[in-house]
C-alpha cells in the first residue's frame, strides 16, 4: 500500500515538479535576454524579432491544441493564450520589450501545455518525460543561441556606441577649444574697443571743455564788441562835438580874419604900405581864383550835418566795408558799394601840372581795376559828416616807377581818395569819389590836417 501510495504520489507530483523545473529553466534562459533588453545602452528591440516569437507562440499553441492540451492542460493553454494576446497588445502600444517578454511566456506556456498533454495522454511514462525534457532542452538551446546572438549584437551595438561616444567627446573637446579661443578673441577685441572708447571719451571731454572755453571767449568777444560799439558811439558823439567846436573855431577865425582885413584897410590908407597892399591884393585874388577852381571840382562843404549819430555810424560802417573789399581785392563786392550813377573825379598831379578827368561808372570800373593791380599801402584815413553825407578820406602810397634804378632817389606815388556816401532806401551807397594822385614825389607826413 505504501509503495502504491508513493507511486501514486510520484505520478501526481512528477508533472508538477517537471513543470516547475521547466519554468525555472526557461526563466534562467530568458533572464539574460530580459536584462539585455532592459538596458538602455543596448539599443532598441527589433519588431521583426518580436513578430517571429509571436508566430512561434501561435504555432506552439496550435500544436498543443492538436494533442488535446485545451482539455488535458487547460490552465496552461489559457496562460499561453493570455500571454499571446497581451504580447499583441504590447505591439500595438509599440512596447517591444514587453511584447517579446510576453511572446516568450506564451511560447513557453504553449510548449509546457503540449508536453503536459502528451505526458498525461501517454500515462506518466518516464520516456515521455525524458522526451519532453529533450525537446525542452533543444528548444532552450535554440533560445539560448538566439539570446547569444542578441547579446553579441548588443555588444557590437555597445562598441559602436562607445566609438560614437569617443568621437563625440573628441568633437566636443574641439568645439570647446574653439569656443574658448573665440571667447578669448572676443575679450581681446572688447579690451581694444574699451580702450578706444576711453580715448574717444577723453577726446570728447577735452573737446567739450575747449568748446565751453571757446564759447566763453566768444561771449567775452561779443561783450567786448558791444563795449567797443558803445565806445564808438561815444567817440562819434565826441567827434560830432569836436566838429561843432571846429566850426565855432572857424567862425571865430573868420571874425578874426575880418578884423585883420579892417586893419589891413587902415594900413592901405598909409602911403608907406601902399605897395605892400597892392601885392596883398594880387595874392588875395590869385588865392581866390584857386579856391574857386577847387570848389568847382569838389562838392561844396556845408560844414554842418543833419544826420544823427546812428546814421553817421552806419555811413562809416558802409565806408569801412568798402575799404575791406578793396583790401581783399573782391571787385564784385567792392563795386556793389557804388550807385549806378556814381561819378569819379580823377586828378593826376605831376611836376606842378594837373590833369583832371571826370569818369562815370564804366570808365570808373576800368580805372579801379587798373589801380587794383598796384600794391598800395594805406597810410591814413579819417571820417567827416557834411550835410546828409558821410565823407571818408583815405591816403595810400607806393614806390614810384621813377625810383627804379641804382642811383634813383626814393620817390613815391601818393593817392588820396575822398569817398562820399548817402542813404539810398535802407542802404548807404557811394555816389561820388575824388582821386588826387601825386606822382613821383618825396614821401611826406601821412597825417591829415
Amino acid at each position: 500500500m505504501k509503495l502504491a501510495r508513493e507511486k501514486s504520489i510520484g505520478k501526481r507530483g512528477l508533472p508538477r515538479v517537471w513543470k516547475n523545473n521547466w519554468i525555472h529553466h526557461a526563466w534562467m534562459c530568458l533572464l539574460p535576454i530580459l536584462f539585455i533588453a532592459c538596458s538602455s545602452s543596448l539599443g532598441k528591440i527589433q519588431m521583426e524579432n518580436v513578430d517571429a516569437i509571436i508566430t512561434q507562440s501561435e504555432m506552439a499553441i496550435e500544436q498543443a491544441r492538436r494533442v488535446n492540451a485545451q482539455t488535458l492542460a487547460s490552465d496552461t493553454v489559457q496562460q499561453a493564450e493570455d500571454a499571446l494576446a497581451s504580447a499583441k497588445d504590447a505591439i500595438q502600444a509599440k512596447d517591444g520589450l514587453r511584447a517579446m517578454h510576453l511572446a516568450y511566456n506564451a511560447l513557453t506556456y504553449a510548449q509546457i501545455a503540449e508536453q503536459e498533454a502528451m505526458y498525461k495522454s501517454q500515462g506518466n511514462g518516464l520516456n515521455a518525460i525524458i522526451k519532453s525534457r529533450d525537446v525542452t532542452i533543444v528548444a532552450l538551446q535554440g533560445k539560448l543561441e538566439t539570446a547569444d546572438k542578441a547579446v553579441e549584437q548588443s555588444r557590437t551595438d555597445i562598441q559602436q556606441l562607445k566609438t560614437q561616444k569617443n568621437q563625440l567627446q573628441v568633437n566636443m573637446g574641439k568645439k570647446l577649444q574653439e569656443s574658448e579661443q573665440a571667447h578669448q578673441a572676443t575679450l581681446h577685441d572688447y579690451s581694444i574697443v574699451k580702450t578706444e572708447y576711453a580715448g574717444l571719451q577723453s577726446k570728447l571731454d577735452t573737446t567739450q571743455t575747449e568748446f565751453l572755453q571757446a564759447q566763453s571767449q566768444v561771449e567775452e568777444h561779443e561783450r567786448q564788441i558791444r563795449q567797443l560799439r558803445r565806445e564808438l558811439v561815444d567817440a562819434q558823439a565826441l567827434v560830432e562835438t569836436a566838429r561843432k567846436e571846429a566850426a565855432e573855431a572857424q567862425t571865430r577865425a573868420a571874425a578874426q580874419a575880418q578884423s585883420y582885413s579892417k586893419q589891413i584897410e587902415r594900413l592901405e590908407q598909409s602911403n608907406v604900405t601902399k605897395q605892400r597892399s597892392n601885392t596883398l591884393v594880387q595874392k588875395r585874388q590869385a588865392a581866390k581864383a584857386y579856391v574857386q577852381q577847387q570848389h568847382r571840382r569838389q562838392p561844396a562843404r556845408t560844414n554842418s550835418t543833419s544826420l544823427t549819430g546812428a546814421q553817421v555810424a552806419r555811413g562809416r560802417a558802409a565806408i569801412s566795408d568798402w575799404a575791406l573789399a578793396w583790401a581783399a581785392k573782391d571787385i564784385d563786392q567792392y563795386l556793389n558799394k557804388y550807385t549806378q550813377d556814381a561819378v569819379l573825379e580823377h586828378t593826376i598831379i605831376r611836376s606842378s601840372n594837373e590833369r583832371h578827368t571826370e569818369l562815370h561808372r564804366p570808365q570808373m570800373v576800368n580805372a579801379l581795376k587798373k589801380m587794383m593791380n598796384t600794391e598800395w599801402q594805406e597810410t591814413n584815413s579819417k571820417f567827416d559828416a557834411d550835410g546828409k553825407h558821410v565823407v571818408g578820406t583815405y591816403r595810400f602810397s607806393c614806390l614810384s616807377q621813377d625810383s627804379i634804378g641804382e642811383n634813383a632817389p626814393a620817390l613815391h606815388d601818393v593817392w588820396t581818395r575822398e569817398i562820399w556816401v548817402r542813404q539810398v532806401d535802407t542802404e548807404w551807397k557811394i555816389f561820388r569819389e575824388s582821386w588826387r594822385v601825386y606822382e613821383a614825389v618825396p614821401r611826406y607826413s601821412t597825417a591829415f590836417n
